[in-house]
């Protein structure tokens, strides 16, 4: 048995699911009906549970909520997609858990996380800086950060929003974080033909939506253009339908695109 496996800690938005007052389809049914329609922020696991190894990618403001649910005890590592406060809040509820961390990101990423929402010296980081198309590698991971496309909110600061491509034995998967369509055709040729396509998924048929995150039809389309043998749909707001009509939607097996929600398990 593959000793690897990811776990998808949050799959919703900024605002999550349900949105706080609102009263739409979805919200109604994730009050009512909790998983796979409630959803917390961004953030997925990567586990080795034969060695004992959990890895991060972004720390939601759920994050402690999202590791007590899934029983996770320490955390190894941590991967920085980019610095906006959805993805890296949880940050500081490492705070008498354990006493470090390790934290891979572009170096712009990393400083402006740990500089700007570190509780203090509190945390003790080990900075492991990136640079994009390098290949790194940690303990049973091999990754190579990639460039997307997200420059909403950047606040006027040169910081570069990233992917990340991993090599998990056999296994190529690839993980978009936030990003538009537009992305790079240098980040598209490395990660073609993934065995696991985790996509940025933001919301479904809107005719003038911003071009910072893609629609759930540009998810697919995306997924088709990479050969993706799978496809896991995340950041999915409370603007789309309710979570088994979604699914029917994009793909009424689930077998080659799946909409992704918390507690989802894969092995690798």
């Amino acid at each position: 048995m593959c000793p690897l496996e990811l776990v998808v800690l949050g799959s919703g938005d900024t605002l999550g699911v349900p949105k706080i007052g609102c009263r739409c389809p979805a919200c109604t049914v994730a009050k009512e009906k909790g998983i796979p329609n409630a959803r917390t922020r961004f953030s997925l696991l990567l586990k080795d549970t034969e060695k004992g190894f959990n890895v991060l990618v972004d720390t939601s403001p759920d994050m402690r909520f999202q590791l007590i649910r899934e029983g996770v005890e320490r955390v190894s590592a941590v991967l920085y997609t980019h610095h906006h406060w959805d993805h890296v809040l949880g940050f500081n509820d490492f705070y008498r858990v354990q006493a470090t961390v390790t934290v891979f990101g572009l170096k712009e990423t990393v400083d402006y996380v740990l500089d700007r929402v570190g509780f203090g010296n509190l945390v003790k980081a080990r900075r492991r800086y990136i640079q994009p198309f390098e290949s790194m590698k940690y303990k049973s991971f091999e990754f190579t950060a990639f460039p997307v496309y997200h420059p909403h909110l950047n606040n006027e600061l040169n910081i570069q929003p990233v992917g990340y491509l991993f090599w998990l034995g056999e296994v190529k998967l690839a993980i978009t974080g936030d990003t538009g369509i537009s992305i790079p055709e240098e980040s598209l040729k490395l990660i073609h033909e993934p065995d696991v396509l985790v996509a940025d998924a933001f919301i479904s048929h809107h005719k003038h939506f911003l071009d910072h995150h893609m629609t759930v039809e540009e998810a697919v389309r995306l997924a088709e253009q990479l050969k993706a043998r799978k496809t896991i749909l995340v950041h999915l707001t409370h603007a789309n339908p309710p979570h088994a009509e979604l699914q029917r939607k994009v793909d009424p097996t689930a077998e080659k695109v799946v909409v992704g929600y918390d507690t989802l398990r894969l092995k690798l």
